[in-house]
C-alpha cells in the first residue's frame, strides 16, 4: 500500500493505503499532465489532468458500448 501526497495552490492533500499498481498509475498519468508531487500544482493543471482522464474514460465507455452492441 502506498500514499500519494499531493499540493494544490498551497494546500497539501493526501491520499492514503492505495494499491501499489494503482498508486504508480496515478503518479505516471498526474506526471504526464504536468501536475508534480513534489512542488506546488496551479489548481489548472490539476482540473486539466482531471479532463484527460475523464476524456480517456468517455472515449473507453464508448467503446465498450460498441462491443457490447456488435456482440
Amino acid at each position: 500500500m502506498k500514499d500519494i501526497a499531493l499540493t494544490v495552490n498551497g494546500i497539501r492533500f493526501k491520499a492514503k493505503n492505495l494499491d501499489d499498481d494503482f498508486a504508480r498509475f496515478v503518479e505516471e498519468q498526474l506526471e504526464a499532465s504536468g501536475v508534480h508531487a513534489n512542488r506546488d500544482n496551479a489548481a489548472e493543471k490539476l482540473f486539466l489532468a482531471y479532463l484527460r482522464l475523464a476524456a480517456q474514460n468517455y472515449n473507453y465507455e464508448k467503446e465498450i458500448a460498441e462491443i457490447i452492441e456488435e456482440a
